[in-house]
């Protein structure tokens, strides 16, 4: 068995690239923007589809995969309905994080992961809408 890896603040880690990652949406226009999100919130939803398949269960794994189907769903939606539906998706995202901290469903993760994720999650939420809604 592998050795988990050790991050020491996860959560400050998770503010840091969020405030690293932010600024790039104030010097591209909002439909960019738009379109960075949404592949931001893609790439975040599947991250746990390494975690399903790591755990050799393919109910798992089936269920990981269906719920990046639905983050992937909501990224799209951001872009051709409402950008509304990413800081949603994101938020959501940050729940499904804490469900598997809990070990409540769905695969192990390292226990870094979830603050790291969870923290990045609500606030690049937050900012999208205040960027967005003002």
């Amino acid at each position: 068995m592998e050795a988990e890896v050790h991050v020491r603040r996860p959560a400050l880690l998770g503010g840091l690239l969020f405030v690293v990652s932010a600024p790039v949406h104030f010097f591209v226009p909002q439909d960019v923007s738009i379109a960075i999100s949404a592949v931001t919130l893609g790439i975040i939803g599947g991250a746990y589809i390494g975690f399903g398949a790591q755990a050799n269960d393919s109910m798992t794994l089936a269920l990981e995969l269906l719920v990046a189907v639905l983050f992937g769903i909501a990224a799209l939606a951001g872009l051709l309905w409402h950008w509304i539906a990413i800081p949603l998706g994101l938020a959501l995202h940050a729940i499904w994080d804490l469900l598997h901290h809990r070990q409540i469903i769905g695969a192990r993760v390292p226990r870094w992961y979830i603050p790291f994720c969870v923290v990045y999650d609500i606030s690049a939420a937050l900012f999208l809408v205040m960027l967005y809604a003002f």
